[in-house]
Protein backbone atom coordinates (compact mmCIF):
# COMPACT_ATOMS: atom_id res chain seq x y z
CA UNK A 1 0.00 0.00 0.00
CA UNK A 2 1.37 3.42 -1.02
CA UNK A 3 2.20 5.63 1.62
CA UNK A 4 -0.05 8.54 2.23
CA UNK A 5 1.54 12.14 2.31
CA UNK A 6 0.14 13.69 5.01
CA UNK A 7 -1.41 16.71 2.70
CA UNK A 8 -2.47 19.44 4.62
CA UNK A 9 -4.97 22.87 4.46
CA UNK A 10 -1.99 25.79 4.10
CA UNK A 11 -4.03 28.83 3.43
CA UNK A 12 -2.22 29.54 0.01
CA UNK A 13 -5.58 29.53 -2.58
CA UNK A 14 -3.12 27.77 -5.19
CA UNK A 15 -2.32 24.83 -3.34
CA UNK A 16 -5.20 24.60 -1.26
CA UNK A 17 -7.67 24.92 -4.44
CA UNK A 18 -5.49 21.92 -6.13
CA UNK A 19 -6.12 20.03 -2.85
CA UNK A 20 -10.03 19.95 -3.17
CA UNK A 21 -9.85 19.04 -6.97
CA UNK A 22 -7.47 16.38 -5.51
CA UNK A 23 -10.13 15.13 -2.87
CA UNK A 24 -12.96 15.35 -4.92
CA UNK A 25 -11.88 13.37 -8.29
CA UNK A 26 -10.19 10.83 -5.38
CA UNK A 27 -13.27 11.00 -3.34
CA UNK A 28 -11.27 10.72 -0.42
CA UNK A 29 -10.30 12.22 2.96
CA UNK A 30 -7.05 14.54 1.91
CA UNK A 31 -4.93 12.68 4.34
CA UNK A 32 -5.42 9.66 2.98
CA UNK A 33 -3.95 10.97 -0.46
CA UNK A 34 -1.23 9.02 -1.58
CA UNK A 35 1.66 8.80 -3.54
CA UNK A 36 -0.27 6.40 -6.42
CA UNK A 37 -3.15 8.88 -6.02
CA UNK A 38 -1.10 11.99 -7.21
CA UNK A 39 0.22 9.50 -10.08
CA UNK A 40 -2.57 7.92 -11.54
CA UNK A 41 -4.41 11.92 -11.29
CA UNK A 42 -1.91 13.10 -13.18
CA UNK A 43 -1.92 10.82 -15.78
CA UNK A 44 -5.93 12.01 -15.56
CA UNK A 45 -5.17 15.74 -15.81
CA UNK A 46 -1.87 15.37 -18.72
CA UNK A 47 -4.79 14.05 -21.27
CA UNK A 48 -7.47 16.45 -19.92
CA UNK A 49 -5.04 19.86 -20.51
CA UNK A 50 -3.36 18.69 -23.56
CA UNK A 51 -6.85 19.36 -25.48
CA UNK A 52 -6.91 22.13 -27.48
CA UNK A 53 -10.19 24.07 -25.24
CA UNK A 54 -7.70 23.23 -22.55
CA UNK A 55 -4.65 24.50 -23.70
CA UNK A 56 -6.66 28.18 -24.28
CA UNK A 57 -7.47 28.35 -20.91
CA UNK A 58 -3.47 27.82 -20.07
CA UNK A 59 -1.97 30.45 -21.59
CA UNK A 60 -3.97 32.63 -18.64
CA UNK A 61 -2.64 30.46 -16.15
CA UNK A 62 0.81 28.51 -16.79
CA UNK A 63 2.03 30.61 -19.83
CA UNK A 64 5.48 29.30 -21.26
CA UNK A 65 4.44 26.03 -19.72
CA UNK A 66 5.36 22.84 -21.72
CA UNK A 67 1.32 22.96 -22.26
CA UNK A 68 1.36 26.12 -23.96
CA UNK A 69 5.07 26.44 -25.21
CA UNK A 70 5.71 26.35 -29.10
CA UNK A 71 8.93 24.70 -28.62
CA UNK A 72 6.55 21.75 -26.76
CA UNK A 73 3.13 21.94 -28.64
CA UNK A 74 3.68 20.80 -31.90
CA UNK A 75 5.24 17.50 -30.88
CA UNK A 76 2.72 14.43 -30.70
CA UNK A 77 4.20 13.18 -27.86
CA UNK A 78 2.74 16.68 -25.32
CA UNK A 79 1.07 14.46 -23.28
CA UNK A 80 3.83 12.29 -22.07
CA UNK A 81 6.07 15.26 -21.80
CA UNK A 82 3.74 17.39 -19.46
CA UNK A 83 2.93 13.88 -17.54
CA UNK A 84 6.78 13.45 -17.02
CA UNK A 85 7.13 16.86 -15.62
CA UNK A 86 4.75 15.98 -13.21
CA UNK A 87 6.17 12.50 -11.96
CA UNK A 88 9.55 13.89 -11.72
CA UNK A 89 7.56 16.14 -9.12
CA UNK A 90 5.67 13.25 -7.43
CA UNK A 91 8.69 11.15 -7.05
CA UNK A 92 10.88 13.91 -5.47
CA UNK A 93 8.58 14.46 -2.98
CA UNK A 94 9.92 13.97 0.75
CA UNK A 95 8.26 13.14 4.08
CA UNK A 96 6.77 15.93 5.99
CA UNK A 97 8.68 17.89 8.78
CA UNK A 98 8.23 20.06 11.84
CA UNK A 99 8.89 23.16 9.36
CA UNK A 100 10.29 23.51 6.13
CA UNK A 101 11.78 26.31 3.10
CA UNK A 102 8.23 26.19 1.16
CA UNK A 103 6.15 29.13 0.69
CA UNK A 104 2.96 26.79 0.67
CA UNK A 105 2.79 24.35 3.23
CA UNK A 106 6.08 25.30 5.41
CA UNK A 107 6.06 21.64 6.46
CA UNK A 108 8.73 20.30 3.54
CA UNK A 109 11.78 22.22 1.78
CA UNK A 110 11.91 23.67 -1.81
CA UNK A 111 13.87 21.84 -4.27
CA UNK A 112 13.85 24.00 -6.57
CA UNK A 113 12.62 27.41 -7.34
CA UNK A 114 9.81 28.18 -9.60
CA UNK A 115 8.32 30.62 -12.16
CA UNK A 116 5.14 31.59 -13.41
CA UNK A 117 5.00 28.73 -15.87
CA UNK A 118 4.58 26.77 -12.90
CA UNK A 119 3.03 29.50 -9.99
CA UNK A 120 0.65 32.28 -11.03
CA UNK A 121 1.13 35.56 -10.44
CA UNK A 122 5.04 34.94 -9.85
CA UNK A 123 7.72 35.81 -12.64
CA UNK A 124 9.95 34.64 -14.97
CA UNK A 125 13.13 33.56 -13.54
CA UNK A 126 15.37 36.26 -15.21
CA UNK A 127 13.54 38.67 -13.66
CA UNK A 128 14.74 38.32 -9.68
CA UNK A 129 13.14 41.34 -8.69
CA UNK A 130 9.95 39.62 -8.65
CA UNK A 131 11.07 37.04 -5.72
CA UNK A 132 12.24 37.03 -2.61
CA UNK A 133 16.01 37.54 -1.77
CA UNK A 134 16.39 38.15 -6.08
CA UNK A 135 16.19 34.11 -6.04
CA UNK A 136 15.60 33.05 -9.63
CA UNK A 137 11.86 31.49 -8.27
CA UNK A 138 9.79 31.21 -5.79
CA UNK A 139 10.62 28.56 -3.38
CA UNK A 140 8.12 25.64 -3.46
CA UNK A 141 8.52 22.09 -2.38
CA UNK A 142 7.23 19.13 -4.68
CA UNK A 143 4.23 18.25 -3.37
CA UNK A 144 2.77 21.86 -3.24
CA UNK A 145 4.52 22.48 -7.18
CA UNK A 146 2.21 19.18 -7.86
CA UNK A 147 -0.84 20.31 -6.32
CA UNK A 148 -1.20 23.79 -7.78
CA UNK A 149 -0.89 21.65 -11.37
CA UNK A 150 -4.62 20.58 -9.90
CA UNK A 151 -6.28 23.72 -9.36
CA UNK A 152 -7.38 24.92 -12.85
CA UNK A 153 -10.33 22.65 -12.38
CA UNK A 154 -11.77 24.40 -9.78
CA UNK A 155 -11.61 28.02 -11.96
CA UNK A 156 -14.22 29.86 -13.64
CA UNK A 157 -13.71 31.16 -16.66
CA UNK A 158 -15.07 34.97 -16.49
CA UNK A 159 -14.47 36.97 -19.90
CA UNK A 160 -10.66 37.16 -20.09
CA UNK A 161 -9.28 36.17 -17.06
CA UNK A 162 -10.00 33.20 -14.16
CA UNK A 163 -12.09 33.45 -10.64
CA UNK A 164 -10.43 31.55 -8.22
CA UNK A 165 -12.57 31.17 -4.47
CA UNK A 166 -10.80 30.39 -1.61
CA UNK A 167 -12.44 29.94 1.96
CA UNK A 168 -11.69 28.82 5.08
CA UNK A 169 -14.64 26.70 5.35
CA UNK A 170 -14.23 22.91 3.87
CA UNK A 171 -17.61 22.76 3.11
CA UNK A 172 -17.34 26.11 0.57
CA UNK A 173 -14.29 24.62 -0.82
CA UNK A 174 -15.51 21.27 -1.11
CA UNK A 175 -18.48 21.69 -3.07
CA UNK A 176 -16.66 24.12 -5.07
CA UNK A 177 -14.39 21.53 -6.21
CA UNK A 178 -17.57 19.14 -6.87
CA UNK A 179 -19.55 22.02 -8.85
CA UNK A 180 -16.77 22.48 -11.10
CA UNK A 181 -15.59 19.13 -11.77
CA UNK A 182 -18.71 17.94 -12.24
CA UNK A 183 -19.06 20.19 -15.06
CA UNK A 184 -16.06 19.04 -16.46
CA UNK A 185 -17.39 15.78 -16.44
CA UNK A 186 -20.11 16.50 -18.11
CA UNK A 187 -18.32 18.12 -20.98
CA UNK A 188 -16.36 15.13 -21.25
CA UNK A 189 -19.18 12.67 -21.49
CA UNK A 190 -20.96 14.98 -24.23
CA UNK A 191 -17.89 15.38 -26.51
CA UNK A 192 -17.62 18.97 -26.38
CA UNK A 193 -14.95 20.35 -23.85
CA UNK A 194 -14.57 23.80 -23.66
CA UNK A 195 -12.28 23.82 -20.65
CA UNK A 196 -12.54 25.76 -17.57
CA UNK A 197 -15.97 26.07 -15.75
CA UNK A 198 -17.51 28.92 -17.71
CA UNK A 199 -21.02 30.50 -17.39
CA UNK A 200 -20.51 33.09 -19.64
CA UNK A 201 -20.66 36.07 -17.45
CA UNK A 202 -18.01 38.54 -18.07
CA UNK A 203 -18.41 40.79 -15.38
CA UNK A 204 -16.59 39.46 -12.13
CA UNK A 205 -19.30 40.66 -9.37
CA UNK A 206 -21.95 39.01 -11.11
CA UNK A 207 -20.16 36.00 -11.95
CA UNK A 208 -19.04 36.00 -8.01
CA UNK A 209 -22.79 35.99 -6.62
CA UNK A 210 -23.50 33.73 -9.56
CA UNK A 211 -21.30 31.25 -7.57
CA UNK A 212 -22.66 32.32 -3.69
CA UNK A 213 -26.10 31.38 -5.20
CA UNK A 214 -24.99 28.40 -6.40
CA UNK A 215 -23.47 27.86 -3.07
CA UNK A 216 -26.93 28.85 -1.08
CA UNK A 217 -29.10 26.39 -3.48
CA UNK A 218 -26.66 23.41 -2.73
CA UNK A 219 -29.00 22.52 0.25
CA UNK A 220 -26.35 22.37 2.57
CA UNK A 221 -27.35 24.11 6.00
CA UNK A 222 -24.66 27.34 6.56
CA UNK A 223 -26.07 28.64 10.13
CA UNK A 224 -22.96 28.71 12.26
CA UNK A 225 -20.46 27.95 9.61
CA UNK A 226 -19.74 31.89 8.70
CA UNK A 227 -17.39 31.04 5.77
CA UNK A 228 -14.62 33.53 4.34
CA UNK A 229 -14.85 34.21 1.14
CA UNK A 230 -11.74 35.70 -1.44
CA UNK A 231 -12.10 35.38 -4.96
CA UNK A 232 -9.16 35.85 -7.20
CA UNK A 233 -9.97 37.81 -10.46
CA UNK A 234 -6.94 37.40 -12.56
CA UNK A 235 -5.26 36.20 -15.46
CA UNK A 236 -1.15 34.87 -15.52
CA UNK A 237 -0.77 35.94 -19.22
CA UNK A 238 2.68 36.64 -20.42
CA UNK A 239 2.40 39.88 -21.92
CA UNK A 240 -0.33 41.30 -19.04
CA UNK A 241 -0.68 39.53 -15.78
CA UNK A 242 -3.65 41.33 -13.51
CA UNK A 243 -5.29 40.23 -10.58
CA UNK A 244 -7.90 41.91 -8.01
CA UNK A 245 -9.03 40.45 -5.00
CA UNK A 246 -12.66 40.60 -4.28
CA UNK A 247 -13.86 39.73 -0.73
CA UNK A 248 -17.41 38.87 0.15
CA UNK A 249 -18.36 39.95 3.99
CA UNK A 250 -19.10 36.70 6.08
CA UNK A 251 -22.16 38.95 6.97
CA UNK A 252 -23.44 39.23 3.54
CA UNK A 253 -23.22 35.32 3.34
CA UNK A 254 -25.18 35.39 6.57
CA UNK A 255 -27.92 37.59 5.60
CA UNK A 256 -28.20 36.03 2.04
CA UNK A 257 -28.38 32.13 3.24
CA UNK A 258 -31.16 33.23 5.74
CA UNK A 259 -33.50 35.45 3.20
CA UNK A 260 -37.01 34.37 4.68
CA UNK A 261 -38.81 31.84 2.17
CA UNK A 262 -41.54 34.77 1.33
CA UNK A 263 -38.95 36.76 0.69
CA UNK A 264 -36.80 35.09 -1.82
CA UNK A 265 -39.15 35.98 -4.81
CA UNK A 266 -38.82 39.36 -3.28
CA UNK A 267 -34.86 39.52 -3.37
CA UNK A 268 -34.88 38.19 -6.65
CA UNK A 269 -36.91 41.31 -7.86
CA UNK A 270 -34.42 43.77 -6.18
CA UNK A 271 -31.40 42.06 -7.54
CA UNK A 272 -33.12 42.18 -11.16
CA UNK A 273 -34.24 45.80 -10.92
CA UNK A 274 -30.32 46.62 -9.78
CA UNK A 275 -29.21 45.55 -13.40
CA UNK A 276 -28.55 48.84 -15.29
CA UNK A 277 -28.85 49.96 -18.56
CA UNK A 278 -30.96 47.30 -19.71
CA UNK A 279 -33.99 47.73 -22.20
CA UNK A 280 -36.37 45.38 -20.73
CA UNK A 281 -38.98 45.32 -23.26
CA UNK A 282 -36.47 43.66 -25.76
CA UNK A 283 -35.36 41.31 -22.97
CA UNK A 284 -36.19 37.60 -23.95
CA UNK A 285 -33.62 35.63 -21.25
CA UNK A 286 -31.30 35.96 -18.67
CA UNK A 287 -28.40 36.68 -20.79
CA UNK A 288 -29.86 39.32 -22.67
CA UNK A 289 -28.76 41.20 -19.16
CA UNK A 290 -26.91 38.62 -16.59
CA UNK A 291 -23.30 41.17 -17.84
CA UNK A 292 -24.61 44.31 -17.12
CA UNK A 293 -23.55 46.38 -14.17
CA UNK A 294 -25.83 45.22 -10.85
CA UNK A 295 -26.03 48.10 -7.99
CA UNK A 296 -26.95 45.75 -5.51
CA UNK A 297 -23.96 43.38 -6.08
CA UNK A 298 -21.49 45.97 -6.18
CA UNK A 299 -22.50 47.70 -2.90
CA UNK A 300 -22.67 44.54 -1.09
CA UNK A 301 -18.91 43.64 -2.09
CA UNK A 302 -18.03 47.55 -1.44
CA UNK A 303 -19.73 47.47 2.12
CA UNK A 304 -22.23 50.19 1.16
CA UNK A 305 -25.82 50.67 1.77
CA UNK A 306 -28.47 48.58 -0.54
CA UNK A 307 -31.17 50.10 1.58
CA UNK A 308 -32.85 52.52 -1.06
CA UNK A 309 -32.82 49.34 -3.29
CA UNK A 310 -35.79 47.85 -1.43
CA UNK A 311 -38.36 50.84 -2.22
CA UNK A 312 -39.53 53.48 -4.81
CA UNK A 313 -39.91 56.62 -3.62
CA UNK A 314 -41.67 57.37 -7.26
CA UNK A 315 -44.19 54.70 -6.71
CA UNK A 316 -44.42 54.79 -2.85
CA UNK A 317 -44.30 50.95 -2.51
CA UNK A 318 -41.61 48.25 -1.06
CA UNK A 319 -40.27 45.36 -2.99
CA UNK A 320 -40.00 42.98 0.03
CA UNK A 321 -41.61 42.64 3.60
CA UNK A 322 -39.96 44.25 6.66
CA UNK A 323 -38.53 41.13 7.96
CA UNK A 324 -36.04 41.19 5.10
CA UNK A 325 -35.07 44.97 5.99
CA UNK A 326 -34.85 43.50 9.52
CA UNK A 327 -32.02 40.60 8.36
CA UNK A 328 -30.45 42.57 6.20
CA UNK A 329 -29.92 45.43 9.42
CA UNK A 330 -29.26 43.08 11.48
CA UNK A 331 -26.74 41.29 9.56
CA UNK A 332 -24.66 43.43 6.81
CA UNK A 333 -25.46 46.79 8.76
CA UNK A 334 -24.68 45.28 12.17
CA UNK A 335 -28.12 47.53 13.55
CA UNK A 336 -28.62 46.46 17.15
CA UNK A 337 -32.71 45.26 17.41
CA UNK A 338 -33.72 47.55 19.81
CA UNK A 339 -32.83 50.31 17.43
CA UNK A 340 -34.39 48.25 14.60
CA UNK A 341 -37.90 47.72 17.21
CA UNK A 342 -37.62 52.10 17.56
CA UNK A 343 -37.63 52.92 13.97
CA UNK A 344 -39.92 50.51 13.02
CA UNK A 345 -42.34 51.66 15.64
CA UNK A 346 -41.74 55.36 14.60
CA UNK A 347 -42.35 54.56 11.24
CA UNK A 348 -45.82 52.83 12.18
CA UNK A 349 -46.62 55.95 14.03
CA UNK A 350 -45.79 58.35 11.51
CA UNK A 351 -48.17 56.42 9.07
CA UNK A 352 -50.62 56.76 11.16
CA UNK A 353 -50.66 60.19 11.38
CA UNK A 354 -50.38 60.42 7.97
CA UNK A 355 -53.37 58.88 6.76
CA UNK A 356 -55.65 59.68 9.84
CA UNK A 357 -54.53 63.50 8.78
CA UNK A 358 -54.52 62.76 5.12
CA UNK A 359 -50.92 64.52 5.14
CA UNK A 360 -49.50 63.55 1.76
CA UNK A 361 -47.45 66.60 1.73
CA UNK A 362 -45.82 65.63 5.22
CA UNK A 363 -44.89 62.42 3.38
CA UNK A 364 -43.41 64.37 0.56
CA UNK A 365 -41.44 66.43 2.75
CA UNK A 366 -39.76 63.54 4.36
CA UNK A 367 -38.93 62.16 0.99
CA UNK A 368 -36.95 65.00 -0.05
CA UNK A 369 -35.58 66.28 2.86
CA UNK A 370 -31.93 65.88 1.76
CA UNK A 371 -29.50 66.71 4.85
CA UNK A 372 -29.83 66.32 8.28
CA UNK A 373 -30.84 69.35 9.45
CA UNK A 374 -34.41 69.53 7.10
CA UNK A 375 -34.99 65.92 8.21
CA UNK A 376 -34.45 67.18 11.57
CA UNK A 377 -36.83 69.90 11.18
CA UNK A 378 -40.09 67.84 8.98
CA UNK A 379 -39.89 65.62 12.32
CA UNK A 380 -40.27 68.57 14.79
CA UNK A 381 -42.75 70.06 12.67
CA UNK A 382 -45.45 66.96 12.53
CA UNK A 383 -44.83 66.95 16.68
CA UNK A 384 -45.87 70.65 17.04
CA UNK A 385 -48.81 69.85 14.28
CA UNK A 386 -49.65 66.23 16.68
CA UNK A 387 -49.64 68.78 19.74
CA UNK A 388 -51.77 71.68 18.34
CA UNK A 389 -54.40 68.70 17.36
CA UNK A 390 -54.38 67.19 20.41
CA UNK A 391 -52.86 64.08 19.33
CA UNK A 392 -51.54 62.59 22.45
CA UNK A 393 -49.26 59.84 20.53
CA UNK A 394 -46.02 60.04 21.37
CA UNK A 395 -44.30 59.97 18.08
CA UNK A 396 -40.79 58.96 19.81
CA UNK A 397 -39.35 59.68 23.07
CA UNK A 398 -36.30 61.94 23.92
CA UNK A 399 -33.76 58.55 24.32
CA UNK A 400 -35.23 56.87 21.21
CA UNK A 401 -34.60 59.97 19.32
CA UNK A 402 -30.89 60.19 20.63
CA UNK A 403 -30.38 56.80 21.40
CA UNK A 404 -32.13 54.75 18.19
CA UNK A 405 -33.27 57.22 15.85
CA UNK A 406 -29.86 59.56 15.26
CA UNK A 407 -27.34 58.05 17.80
CA UNK A 408 -24.34 59.37 15.92
CA UNK A 409 -26.37 62.86 14.67
CA UNK A 410 -25.69 64.29 11.23
CA UNK A 411 -23.54 60.47 10.27
CA UNK A 412 -26.60 57.76 10.26
CA UNK A 413 -29.88 59.71 9.62
CA UNK A 414 -29.83 58.75 5.83
CA UNK A 415 -30.34 55.08 6.95
CA UNK A 416 -33.18 56.01 9.62
CA UNK A 417 -34.83 57.92 6.70
CA UNK A 418 -34.76 55.06 4.46
CA UNK A 419 -35.69 52.80 6.72
CA UNK A 420 -38.80 54.97 7.88
CA UNK A 421 -39.46 55.71 4.54
CA UNK A 422 -39.83 52.01 4.03
CA UNK A 423 -42.09 51.30 6.75
CA UNK A 424 -44.55 54.41 6.03
CA UNK A 425 -44.69 52.72 1.94
CA UNK A 426 -44.80 48.98 3.50
CA UNK A 427 -48.44 50.59 5.99
CA UNK A 428 -49.99 53.07 3.42
CA UNK A 429 -49.19 51.75 -0.38
CA UNK A 430 -52.79 50.74 -0.56
CA UNK A 431 -54.06 53.82 1.22
CA UNK A 432 -52.22 55.49 -1.01
CA UNK A 433 -53.57 54.06 -4.76
CA UNK A 434 -56.93 54.64 -3.29
CA UNK A 435 -56.46 58.00 -2.97
CA UNK A 436 -54.61 58.61 -6.52
CA UNK A 437 -51.62 60.02 -4.49
CA UNK A 438 -49.81 57.37 -7.10
CA UNK A 439 -50.56 55.04 -9.66
CA UNK A 440 -50.33 51.04 -9.00
CA UNK A 441 -47.47 49.74 -10.89
CA UNK A 442 -47.05 46.10 -12.39
CA UNK A 443 -43.34 44.33 -11.68
CA UNK A 444 -43.06 44.36 -15.25
CA UNK A 445 -43.21 48.25 -15.14
CA UNK A 446 -41.27 48.90 -12.08
CA UNK A 447 -38.42 47.57 -13.76
CA UNK A 448 -38.62 50.32 -16.16
CA UNK A 449 -38.28 52.62 -13.35
CA UNK A 450 -34.53 54.13 -13.53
Amino acid sequence: MSKCLDIKITGNPFVDSGIYALKTRLEKDIPEITVEDLKSESKEISKLYTKDSWKRNMHSIFPNSVLVNPASTNKTNLRELYLKNLNELTDSIEPVQDSGSCMGCGMRDAKNVFAKDSVPLTGSKSLTNYFSFANPGADYCPACALLMQFFPLTLYRCGGRMILLHSNSPKVMEFWARKAIEDIDLQISSGESSGCYNKGITRPTNAIFNIISQIIKSGRHWRGENPSFNFYYFTNYNQGPELDIFTLPTSVFTFLTEIPPDDWKNWNFIVKKAYRFVKWENVENKKDYENNPNTVFNNLLEGKSILKSFYTTRFKRTFCTWKLVESYMKEVRNMDKKRIEVIKDVGDRLSRYIKNNDRIKTLNNLEQASNYNTFRNVLRKILKNKINNGDNELLFTFDEYVISLFPQGNTTWRETQDLLLFRIYENLNEWLIENKYVENKTEDELLEED
